[in-house]
């Protein structure tokens, strides 16, 4: 008897145990209840306005000794586009060295570009010919090109946060690597190592055709370790490509051969217009494509150009040629189910060039009672032609939704990684406990580390100064 009454005396005391660690955990999760209300997110046909990507206008200048900053015209107070392409003309300077005041013009040249209203990015392209004449006008010996990049490299990397990409190598037609006594192979070698070795390496350099690419990093193919991204200080890992002749043929009017990869000889081989379409669709999502596109009547069509466009990972493309084609994507309607059916062809190029980002949707869960963990996961998918390759800062903002107090929390998404057409999701912890009971709005921010302007994503959601809204959450 005296055992049953002890038994059931230890049982009531196990009950109320129970009980109240039943109670403490329904009133400590009542006490951390946390609700999340997210926001509808929607893809927007908007235009918008972000660095390093877009048509671009060419604006020439020519170095001479006759120049004086009293009757200097920069073009900068006109400007709208984010991207401008900047031609350098050294002819006058073919036998001898640029001139203090060729050096003084150029610098004023990239100092009233650094104060345009429109804060555009260049693109650089140092020339001797805009005649076709290359042979005529380019000096008579590699080592004045080569005295010619030590000169003004000092001042490009004074502007390196102004400057995305140097085209060519200063040589052929129109700069444009052809039709020049300096073309075979040692000596493109040597000017293009001379210029990643005196030009910041923040700077991306550009040569003419995928087989140029090739021939200078001796790789028949893309390497599965690309050292992407500033990894290492690689010449590889900065060069990328510009054609001048893009859709203009079945070859790109040279761009390309037709040399199947496994005929190749060597890495210099001009492949077949789909194998170098591969090939770019591998190596530009680590370096930068762009330049013009050339009427023919095919390959001009609105479905064809996109598809071209896409697979080469085209982020920026001449505003002023060929006006035959980009009359023919205006005339064209875009016809696919997206938020851009509708709209003209032109406009669907000209939102697509680069990186496009979306925020598709973003989930909070909430986990643990006595040590609360709270995530956020956000999914986002890259609808444009090709990725940013400089850095943007992503983060998380939570703002009180009445004192404005806000908390920052940083946010692990390398945009550069997020390639045309993929969708990827991103999860990190909010810090719960810092967090007072209230009301609080979360927002996501994307910023260009360089500039710190803010990146506008392509959703109906409205950009505010702390990003845009996710959702609102109540603690």
């Amino acid at each position: 008897m005296k055992f049953m009454n002890a038994f059931s005396f230890r049982l009531w005391i196990l009950v109320f145990l129970l009980l109240g660690i039943i109670i403490a955990y329904l009133l400590t999760s009542y006490a951390n209840r946390i609700t999340y209300m997210a926001e509808a997110f929607t893809e927007s046909s908007e235009p918008l306005a972000n660095p390093y990507q877009g048509f671009y206008h060419i604006i020439g200048y020519t170095l001479s000794d006759e120049y004086t900053s009293a009757n200097a015209s920069y073009q900068t107070d006109s400007y709208t586009a984010s991207l401008a392409l900047l031609e350098i003309n050294l002819k006058n300077y073919r036998k001898t060295e640029i001139s203090e005041t060729g050096l003084a013009q150029f610098n004023d040249i990239l100092e009233a570009w650094s104060q345009a209203p429109s804060n555009p990015k260049l693109i650089l392209r140092f020339l001797y010919d805009w005649d076709g004449i290359a042979a005529v006008t380019e000096p008579d010996s590699l080592d004045r090109i080569l005295t010619h990049m030590d000169q003004i490299s000092p001042l490009v990397n004074q502007h390196q946060d102004l400057i995305y990409i140097i085209q060519g190598i200063f040589i052929g037609n129109w700069g444009e690597m052809h039709h020049s006594r300096f073309m075979d192979g040692a000596s493109v070698g040597t000017l293009i190592r001379h210029l990643n070795a005196v030009i910041a390496p923040s700077i991306y350099l550009s040569v003419r055709t995928p087989a140029q690419w090739r021939m200078i990093n001796d790789v028949y193919d893309v390497p599965s370790n690309f050292p992407a991204f500033g990894t290492d200080d690689s010449l590889m890992g900065r060069l990328g490509l510009f054609n001048d002749g893009m859709l203009g043929s079945e070859s790109d009017l040279g761009t390309y051969g037709s040399t199947a990869r496994r005929d190749a000889g060597s890495p210099a081989y001009q492949g077949t217009r789909t194998e170098e379409l591969e090939f770019q669709n591998r190596l530009c999502r680590y370096v930068p494509n762009g330049g013009e596109v050339i009427y023919q009547s095919t390959l001009s069509n609105l479905n064809t150009s996109v598809s071209a466009l896409q697979a080469m990972h085209v982020s920026y493309l001449n505003a002023d040629y060929d006006s035959r084609v980009l009359d023919k994507w205006r005339n064209t309607l875009w016809t696919e189910k997206d938020a851009f059916r509708g709209c003209d062809g032109y406009y669907y190029v000209q939102e697509h060039l680069g990186y496009r980002y979306l925020i598709q949707s973003c989930k909070l869960r909430q986990s643990g009672v006595l040590r609360q963990n709270l995530s956020l996961t956000l999914t986002l998918q890259n609808v444009g032609f090709a990725n940013t390759l400089k850095p943007f800062l992503t983060s998380i903002v939570l703002k009180n939704a009445e004192t404005g107090e806000c908390i920052s929390v940083p946010f692990g998404a390398d945009l550069r990684k997020l390639c045309s057409g993929q969708k990827k999701s991103f999860t990190v912890k909010l810090p719960v406990k810092d967090l007072k009971h209230g009301r609080y709005q979360i927002y996501f921010s994307v910023t260009d580390e360089t500039s710190g302007e803010m990146i506008l994503l392509g959703n109906k959601n409205e950009a505010t100064d702390d990003g845009y809204l996710l959702g609102q959450l109540e603690k």
